[in-house]
Protein backbone atom coordinates (compact mmCIF):
# COMPACT_ATOMS: atom_id res chain seq x y z
CA UNK A 1 0.00 0.00 0.00
CA UNK A 2 3.12 2.29 -0.03
CA UNK A 3 3.12 5.20 -2.45
CA UNK A 4 5.75 7.56 -4.03
CA UNK A 5 6.08 11.25 -2.62
CA UNK A 6 4.16 13.37 -4.75
CA UNK A 7 1.54 11.45 -6.23
CA UNK A 8 -2.10 13.18 -5.51
CA UNK A 9 -4.46 11.75 -3.14
CA UNK A 10 -7.46 12.20 -1.29
CA UNK A 11 -8.53 11.84 2.19
CA UNK A 12 -11.94 10.20 3.70
CA UNK A 13 -12.67 10.49 7.32
CA UNK A 14 -15.66 8.45 9.00
CA UNK A 15 -15.89 9.35 12.41
CA UNK A 16 -18.72 8.06 14.64
CA UNK A 17 -19.72 7.40 18.83
CA UNK A 18 -17.69 3.46 18.39
CA UNK A 19 -14.73 3.82 15.72
CA UNK A 20 -12.66 6.41 13.38
CA UNK A 21 -11.87 5.30 10.16
CA UNK A 22 -9.17 6.62 7.59
CA UNK A 23 -8.59 5.82 4.33
CA UNK A 24 -6.60 7.95 0.99
CA UNK A 25 -7.49 6.91 -2.09
CA UNK A 26 -5.49 7.44 -5.30
CA UNK A 27 -7.17 9.49 -8.37
CA UNK A 28 -8.50 6.46 -9.62
CA UNK A 29 -10.37 5.24 -6.79
CA UNK A 30 -7.82 2.18 -5.36
CA UNK A 31 -6.93 2.52 -1.97
CA UNK A 32 -3.11 3.60 -0.70
CA UNK A 33 -3.52 3.35 2.86
CA UNK A 34 -6.44 2.79 5.99
CA UNK A 35 -6.45 3.03 9.41
CA UNK A 36 -9.12 2.47 12.17
CA UNK A 37 -9.13 4.17 15.99
CA UNK A 38 -11.43 4.90 18.45
CA UNK A 39 -14.79 6.75 17.90
CA UNK A 40 -14.71 10.72 16.84
CA UNK A 41 -17.72 11.61 18.39
CA UNK A 42 -17.34 14.59 21.19
CA UNK A 43 -20.83 13.31 22.57
CA UNK A 44 -19.87 9.99 23.24
CA UNK A 45 -15.98 10.25 23.30
CA UNK A 46 -13.66 12.13 26.29
CA UNK A 47 -10.83 11.21 23.92
CA UNK A 48 -12.36 12.40 20.25
CA UNK A 49 -9.94 14.71 19.29
CA UNK A 50 -6.85 12.18 19.84
CA UNK A 51 -9.01 9.42 18.45
CA UNK A 52 -9.09 11.24 15.45
CA UNK A 53 -6.31 12.89 14.94
CA UNK A 54 -3.64 9.75 15.35
CA UNK A 55 -5.93 7.68 13.39
CA UNK A 56 -5.12 10.60 10.06
CA UNK A 57 -1.63 10.21 11.49
CA UNK A 58 -0.96 7.23 11.20
CA UNK A 59 -3.07 6.28 8.05
CA UNK A 60 -0.90 9.13 6.53
CA UNK A 61 2.42 7.00 7.64
CA UNK A 62 1.54 3.65 6.68
CA UNK A 63 0.72 5.13 2.90
CA UNK A 64 4.41 7.04 2.89
CA UNK A 65 1.98 9.80 2.26
CA UNK A 66 2.94 13.32 2.60
CA UNK A 67 0.07 15.53 3.71
CA UNK A 68 0.87 18.19 1.23
CA UNK A 69 0.31 16.16 -1.74
CA UNK A 70 -3.46 15.20 -0.69
CA UNK A 71 -5.82 17.38 -2.98
CA UNK A 72 -8.76 16.58 -0.99
CA UNK A 73 -10.43 15.95 2.17
CA UNK A 74 -13.69 14.89 2.94
CA UNK A 75 -14.74 13.73 6.71
CA UNK A 76 -18.07 12.09 7.97
CA UNK A 77 -18.23 13.06 11.21
CA UNK A 78 -20.74 12.06 14.04
CA UNK A 79 -21.87 14.85 16.22
CA UNK A 80 -21.45 17.65 13.07
CA UNK A 81 -24.77 19.94 13.89
CA UNK A 82 -27.05 21.95 11.16
CA UNK A 83 -27.83 25.36 12.11
CA UNK A 84 -31.19 25.77 13.27
CA UNK A 85 -31.47 22.26 15.12
CA UNK A 86 -33.13 22.42 18.38
CA UNK A 87 -30.24 20.75 20.44
CA UNK A 88 -26.55 22.22 20.26
CA UNK A 89 -25.37 25.26 18.93
CA UNK A 90 -24.85 24.84 15.45
CA UNK A 91 -21.15 25.32 15.93
CA UNK A 92 -18.71 22.68 14.64
CA UNK A 93 -15.40 24.89 14.72
CA UNK A 94 -14.06 21.78 16.87
CA UNK A 95 -14.29 19.70 14.02
CA UNK A 96 -11.18 21.73 11.68
CA UNK A 97 -9.20 21.17 15.40
CA UNK A 98 -9.79 17.00 15.29
CA UNK A 99 -8.48 17.33 11.44
CA UNK A 100 -5.60 19.57 11.85
CA UNK A 101 -1.99 18.88 10.58
CA UNK A 102 0.80 20.80 9.36
CA UNK A 103 1.19 21.40 5.88
CA UNK A 104 -2.42 19.23 5.20
CA UNK A 105 -4.00 22.24 3.32
CA UNK A 106 -6.27 20.67 0.71
CA UNK A 107 -9.89 21.52 0.02
CA UNK A 108 -11.68 20.04 2.28
CA UNK A 109 -15.67 19.40 3.76
CA UNK A 110 -16.84 18.53 6.70
CA UNK A 111 -20.35 17.12 7.10
CA UNK A 112 -22.19 14.63 9.30
CA UNK A 113 -21.26 11.40 9.09
CA UNK A 114 -25.29 10.80 7.87
CA UNK A 115 -23.99 12.86 4.39
CA UNK A 116 -20.76 10.79 3.85
CA UNK A 117 -23.02 7.59 4.51
CA UNK A 118 -26.00 8.57 2.14
CA UNK A 119 -23.27 9.26 -0.59
CA UNK A 120 -21.70 5.89 -0.39
CA UNK A 121 -24.88 3.88 0.19
CA UNK A 122 -27.31 5.31 -2.85
CA UNK A 123 -24.44 7.05 -4.67
CA UNK A 124 -25.79 10.30 -5.20
CA UNK A 125 -29.25 9.23 -5.75
CA UNK A 126 -32.25 10.87 -3.62
CA UNK A 127 -33.80 8.65 -1.26
CA UNK A 128 -33.30 8.33 2.70
CA UNK A 129 -30.07 6.76 4.75
CA UNK A 130 -31.33 4.85 8.49
CA UNK A 131 -27.90 5.36 10.29
CA UNK A 132 -28.31 3.82 13.69
CA UNK A 133 -25.43 2.88 15.60
CA UNK A 134 -24.01 4.13 18.85
CA UNK A 135 -25.81 6.98 17.63
CA UNK A 136 -28.66 7.08 15.19
CA UNK A 137 -30.18 9.82 12.24
CA UNK A 138 -32.81 9.63 9.55
CA UNK A 139 -31.70 11.65 6.53
CA UNK A 140 -33.46 12.19 3.43
CA UNK A 141 -31.51 13.91 0.25
CA UNK A 142 -34.53 14.94 -2.38
CA UNK A 143 -33.68 15.46 -6.11
CA UNK A 144 -32.75 18.90 -5.49
CA UNK A 145 -30.14 18.25 -3.07
CA UNK A 146 -31.74 19.55 0.31
CA UNK A 147 -30.79 17.49 3.14
CA UNK A 148 -33.70 17.22 5.88
CA UNK A 149 -33.27 15.50 9.20
CA UNK A 150 -35.94 13.14 10.76
CA UNK A 151 -35.44 15.67 13.52
CA UNK A 152 -36.48 18.61 11.76
CA UNK A 153 -39.86 16.90 11.67
CA UNK A 154 -39.65 15.93 16.02
CA UNK A 155 -38.82 12.61 15.13
CA UNK A 156 -36.32 10.76 16.78
CA UNK A 157 -35.69 7.00 16.43
CA UNK A 158 -32.33 6.16 18.57
CA UNK A 159 -29.59 3.99 18.25
CA UNK A 160 -28.03 1.10 20.09
CA UNK A 161 -28.62 2.36 23.81
CA UNK A 162 -32.01 3.20 23.01
CA UNK A 163 -32.70 -0.29 21.64
CA UNK A 164 -31.57 -1.29 24.89
CA UNK A 165 -33.72 1.37 27.22
CA UNK A 166 -36.50 0.21 26.04
CA UNK A 167 -35.72 -3.83 26.72
CA UNK A 168 -35.00 -3.11 30.40
CA UNK A 169 -37.70 -1.04 30.83
CA UNK A 170 -39.80 -4.45 29.89
CA UNK A 171 -37.80 -6.40 31.93
CA UNK A 172 -38.25 -4.10 34.40
CA UNK A 173 -41.96 -3.88 34.10
CA UNK A 174 -43.39 -7.05 32.32
CA UNK A 175 -43.83 -10.77 33.40
CA UNK A 176 -41.51 -13.03 31.10
CA UNK A 177 -42.91 -16.22 29.57
CA UNK A 178 -40.80 -18.98 29.45
CA UNK A 179 -39.51 -18.94 25.98
CA UNK A 180 -37.80 -15.64 27.36
CA UNK A 181 -35.61 -16.67 30.29
CA UNK A 182 -32.82 -17.77 28.49
CA UNK A 183 -33.11 -13.97 27.09
CA UNK A 184 -33.73 -13.07 30.35
CA UNK A 185 -30.31 -15.00 31.81
CA UNK A 186 -28.14 -13.05 29.41
CA UNK A 187 -28.72 -9.59 30.14
CA UNK A 188 -28.94 -10.06 33.69
CA UNK A 189 -25.33 -11.34 33.21
CA UNK A 190 -24.68 -8.71 31.39
CA UNK A 191 -25.55 -6.09 34.07
CA UNK A 192 -24.14 -8.84 36.67
CA UNK A 193 -27.51 -9.69 38.39
CA UNK A 194 -29.31 -12.40 39.94
CA UNK A 195 -32.55 -10.81 39.30
CA UNK A 196 -34.51 -8.40 38.24
CA UNK A 197 -34.83 -6.64 41.65
CA UNK A 198 -30.70 -6.54 41.65
CA UNK A 199 -30.83 -5.11 37.93
CA UNK A 200 -33.48 -2.59 38.96
CA UNK A 201 -30.16 -1.82 41.78
CA UNK A 202 -27.87 -1.90 39.02
CA UNK A 203 -29.36 0.32 36.93
CA UNK A 204 -30.17 3.13 39.75
CA UNK A 205 -26.20 2.74 40.34
CA UNK A 206 -24.72 4.48 36.94
CA UNK A 207 -26.07 7.27 38.09
CA UNK A 208 -22.55 7.97 39.54
CA UNK A 209 -20.53 6.87 37.05
CA UNK A 210 -19.04 8.87 33.82
CA UNK A 211 -21.84 9.74 31.16
CA UNK A 212 -19.67 7.81 28.26
CA UNK A 213 -19.20 4.98 30.04
CA UNK A 214 -22.42 4.15 30.94
CA UNK A 215 -23.73 4.81 27.50
CA UNK A 216 -21.01 2.43 26.09
CA UNK A 217 -22.55 0.05 28.82
CA UNK A 218 -26.37 0.10 27.61
CA UNK A 219 -24.81 0.14 23.78
CA UNK A 220 -22.62 -2.64 24.14
CA UNK A 221 -26.00 -5.17 25.59
CA UNK A 222 -27.52 -4.14 21.74
CA UNK A 223 -26.28 -7.23 20.07
CA UNK A 224 -27.65 -9.91 22.41
CA UNK A 225 -30.89 -8.03 22.26
CA UNK A 226 -30.79 -8.75 18.15
CA UNK A 227 -29.35 -12.14 18.85
CA UNK A 228 -32.38 -12.94 21.07
CA UNK A 229 -34.89 -11.24 19.12
CA UNK A 230 -36.01 -14.69 17.06
CA UNK A 231 -36.34 -16.53 20.29
CA UNK A 232 -37.37 -13.79 22.73
CA UNK A 233 -40.87 -12.81 22.56
CA UNK A 234 -39.91 -9.95 24.89
CA UNK A 235 -36.76 -8.96 22.97
CA UNK A 236 -38.64 -8.92 19.53
CA UNK A 237 -41.32 -6.48 20.66
CA UNK A 238 -38.95 -4.37 22.33
CA UNK A 239 -36.27 -4.43 18.61
CA UNK A 240 -39.93 -3.78 16.33
CA UNK A 241 -40.64 -1.22 18.73
CA UNK A 242 -37.22 0.76 17.53
CA UNK A 243 -37.68 -0.27 13.89
CA UNK A 244 -41.57 0.95 14.18
CA UNK A 245 -40.39 4.04 15.42
CA UNK A 246 -37.74 4.26 12.51
CA UNK A 247 -39.67 3.47 9.80
CA UNK A 248 -42.05 6.45 11.11
CA UNK A 249 -39.20 8.45 10.48
CA UNK A 250 -39.04 7.12 7.30
CA UNK A 251 -42.02 7.66 6.03
CA UNK A 252 -42.30 11.63 7.38
CA UNK A 253 -39.06 11.96 5.06
CA UNK A 254 -40.45 10.36 2.35
CA UNK A 255 -42.65 12.74 0.82
CA UNK A 256 -40.19 15.34 0.03
CA UNK A 257 -38.01 13.22 -1.49
CA UNK A 258 -39.02 13.58 -5.08
CA UNK A 259 -39.33 10.08 -6.29
CA UNK A 260 -41.80 6.38 -5.34
CA UNK A 261 -40.85 4.08 -4.00
CA UNK A 262 -38.22 6.09 -2.01
CA UNK A 263 -34.57 4.35 -2.23
CA UNK A 264 -33.70 3.79 1.96
CA UNK A 265 -30.32 2.51 2.72
CA UNK A 266 -29.52 1.31 6.23
CA UNK A 267 -25.87 2.27 7.57
CA UNK A 268 -24.02 1.40 11.36
CA UNK A 269 -23.60 -1.93 13.18
CA UNK A 270 -27.58 -2.03 14.58
CA UNK A 271 -29.10 -0.67 11.19
CA UNK A 272 -27.56 -3.33 9.50
CA UNK A 273 -27.75 -6.47 11.84
CA UNK A 274 -30.05 -9.01 9.50
CA UNK A 275 -33.09 -8.72 12.87
CA UNK A 276 -33.85 -4.75 12.65
CA UNK A 277 -33.26 -4.74 8.66
CA UNK A 278 -35.88 -8.00 8.53
CA UNK A 279 -37.88 -5.98 10.49
CA UNK A 280 -37.49 -2.33 9.77
CA UNK A 281 -38.49 -3.44 5.81
CA UNK A 282 -41.68 -5.53 7.70
CA UNK A 283 -42.79 -1.99 9.15
CA UNK A 284 -41.65 0.09 6.19
CA UNK A 285 -44.03 -2.69 3.42
CA UNK A 286 -47.20 -1.89 6.20
CA UNK A 287 -47.52 1.69 5.50
CA UNK A 288 -50.36 2.38 2.70
CA UNK A 289 -48.96 2.37 -0.42
CA UNK A 290 -45.64 0.90 0.64
CA UNK A 291 -43.70 4.61 -0.02
CA UNK A 292 -40.23 3.21 0.79
CA UNK A 293 -38.28 0.36 -0.22
CA UNK A 294 -34.62 -1.05 1.68
CA UNK A 295 -32.13 -1.17 -1.07
CA UNK A 296 -28.37 -2.22 -0.25
CA UNK A 297 -26.02 0.09 0.38
CA UNK A 298 -23.64 0.64 -3.05
CA UNK A 299 -20.28 1.66 -0.60
CA UNK A 300 -20.03 2.02 2.51
CA UNK A 301 -19.56 5.33 5.05
CA UNK A 302 -16.15 5.82 4.40
CA UNK A 303 -15.98 5.31 0.35
CA UNK A 304 -19.07 7.73 0.58
CA UNK A 305 -16.44 10.10 2.22
CA UNK A 306 -14.15 9.69 -0.43
CA UNK A 307 -16.59 10.13 -3.20
CA UNK A 308 -17.00 13.96 -1.87
CA UNK A 309 -13.33 14.14 -1.34
CA UNK A 310 -13.10 13.68 -5.00
CA UNK A 311 -15.90 16.25 -5.46
CA UNK A 312 -14.03 19.01 -3.30
CA UNK A 313 -10.92 18.24 -5.12
CA UNK A 314 -12.56 18.71 -8.33
CA UNK A 315 -11.97 15.32 -9.18
CA UNK A 316 -14.98 13.45 -11.96
CA UNK A 317 -15.45 10.26 -11.24
CA UNK A 318 -16.86 7.45 -13.62
CA UNK A 319 -18.22 3.97 -12.69
CA UNK A 320 -14.78 2.46 -13.06
CA UNK A 321 -13.54 4.16 -10.27
CA UNK A 322 -16.68 3.53 -7.94
CA UNK A 323 -15.85 -0.31 -8.70
CA UNK A 324 -12.11 0.18 -7.35
CA UNK A 325 -13.48 1.90 -4.43
CA UNK A 326 -15.44 -1.26 -3.99
CA UNK A 327 -12.96 -3.18 -3.77
CA UNK A 328 -12.62 -5.20 -0.06
CA UNK A 329 -15.04 -2.04 0.82
CA UNK A 330 -15.95 -3.67 4.49
CA UNK A 331 -12.38 -4.06 5.20
CA UNK A 332 -10.82 -2.94 8.52
CA UNK A 333 -7.52 -1.99 9.31
CA UNK A 334 -6.03 -0.94 12.85
CA UNK A 335 -5.19 -1.90 16.20
CA UNK A 336 -7.61 -3.64 18.80
CA UNK A 337 -9.88 -1.27 20.38
CA UNK A 338 -9.87 -0.61 24.02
Amino acid sequence: MAARSGTPYVIAVDSGGSHTRVGCFALDGSMISRAVGGGGSPDHNDDAERNVSTTLTRCLQQGGLDPADAVGLAAGMAAIQRLGRDQGSGVNDWAERYLSLPSLTCPRTIVNDAVTAHRGALLGRPGVIVLAGTGSMILAITKNGRRVESGQLQHYAGGARHLVFGTLQMILTEEPTPADMPFLADVLSHWEADDTGQLRERILALETRDRNEVKRLYGDLAPRVTAGADSSPLADRALRLLTGNTARGVVLLAPLVGSKPVLTSCVGALATDPAFATRLADDLAAYPGAPARLVPAALDPLRGAALLAYEVAGVRTDPDVTDRLALNGSAEVGPPLS
